[in-house]
């Protein structure tokens, strides 16, 4: 006999909560393998197990029916990969992962870890500067210009659409939000052939799409994929990882005396402090979790975050510990909607630490700014120094 899940009176989206979840994260694992929040009207889960068997049953809880908790964010369903399910979901998935292959990018690694050397060189020993803009934003919005092939016009904007876009996926929006989106929507439709530059993956959709391979707006919706679901997810990692770092130098002494730590230390970077908090998906049919049921029809939030920090799967989960083996972590999911853009995201971190080792600079930061975003974790300013 099934049980009611437990209710929790817990706000998820209020700014102390964005800013520090980890204690609601603590108190909604306790409560049960699946809890009610009477506060957003969902379901949630937050154990690393469930959320991992969730995240891989997507012919039960789809994202088809959107994987936001508002309508403005859900309204794009069916029109982007990952609010997609079935057929369509991996013709769509298919067309944005086809250059993100480990093998397609090596080419690029090289590229990225010399303008990663330029760009530490000029930092050091200039005193302090805001690593989020400076360093932890450097390569994700190099790849974005040069390997994605975008034009000049409208880059300037795009890590405000990004922030825009995983903000509105809450329960409440801000009109500043929906116009950037709107922004955004503007901006991805007026791109084509003679806009993008050639050579370039965008040139490449649309050498595509031209061919009858796949629909302009496939290809748009490719190109969208880049730009709004990796910047700011990539930056906030950064971020995370260049501030733990930085506070324990233990860790960094360990990283510099054993650089072939480096890949183990990005995965926990993501593992320790998951930029992506959360995503939704709708049961198609009832779905089991421990001794309760989610509902046909039911909506129900999968917390990336809290399952990482589960002490059911990782001992002292709220340690970083560049040693632990975290390559099972969920930041950035499992299942057949995992990020298609991991492969890159692991190599701008991997070459920025990289860089910074051998580079043999010590590593200081100030008090962080953190941010209140509904659906990204990470900070807005870290104080920072390469001495």
């Amino acid at each position: 006999m099934s049980q009611p899940a437990p209710i929790l009176d817990l706000d998820l989206f209020a700014d102390a909560s964005l800013k520090d979840p980890y204690p609601a994260y603590c108190r909604l694992r306790d409560a049960g393998a699946v809890v009610r929040l009477p506060h957003t009207g969902v379901y949630a889960i937050g154990r690393f197990g469930e959320v991992q068997a969730a995240l891989r049953a997507s012919d039960v809880l789809i994202s088809g029916e959107g994987v936001g908790l508002s309508e403005t964010f859900n309204a794009s369903k069916g029109m982007n990969v990952i609010q997609t399910d079935g057929a369509l979901h991996r013709r769509m998935r298919a067309t944005v992962t086809r250059p993100l292959s480990p093998a397609t990018l090596k080419a690029a690694r090289a590229d990225l870890k010399a303008m990663m050397k330029v760009r530490i060189a000029a930092l050091t020993g200039r005193g302090w500067f805001d690593a989020m803009q400076k360093l932890a934003a450097f390569l994700p919005v190099e790849a974005v210009s040069h390997l994605v092939g975008l034009p000049e016009a409208g880059r300037d904007r795009m890590l405000e659409w990004a922030a825009a876009a995983f903000n509105i996926i809450g329960p409440r929006q801000a009109g500043e939000d929906v116009a950037k989106m709107q922004e955004a929507f503007v901006y991805m439709g007026s791109l084509d052939a003679e806009t993008v530059a050639n050579g370039s993956w965008a040139a490449a959709l649309f050498a595509a799409a031209h061919s009858g391979k796949l629909s302009q707006q496939e290809a748009i919706a490719a190109i969208s994929a880049y730009v709004i679901p990796s910047l700011d997810t990539t930056i906030l990692a950064s971020g995370h990882l260049l501030g733990n770092l930085a506070t324990d130098p233990a860790q960094w002494a360990l990283l510099c005396e054993r650089p072939e730590l480096i890949p183990a230390a990005v995965l926990e970077g993501v593992r320790h402090s998951s930029v992506l908090r959360w995503f939704s998906r709708v049961a198609a049919d009832d779905y089991a979790v421990g001794d309760s049921i989610v509902p046909q029809g039911e909506r129900v939030m999968l917390l990336y975050g809290c399952a990482n920090r589960d002490e059911r799967r990782y001992p002292e989960p709220d340690r970083f510990d560049v040693t632990r083996d975290a390559r099972d972590h969920l930041a950035w999911g499992t299942g057949p909607h995992m990020c298609a853009g991991m492969h890159l995201a692991r190599i701008e971190m991997e070459v920025l630490i990289e860089a910074l080792v051998e580079a043999g600079v010590r590593l200081s930061a100030g008090e962080p700014v953190m941010g209140v975003n509904a659906g990204l974790y990470g900070f807005v300013e870290l104080p920072f120094r390469l001495s």
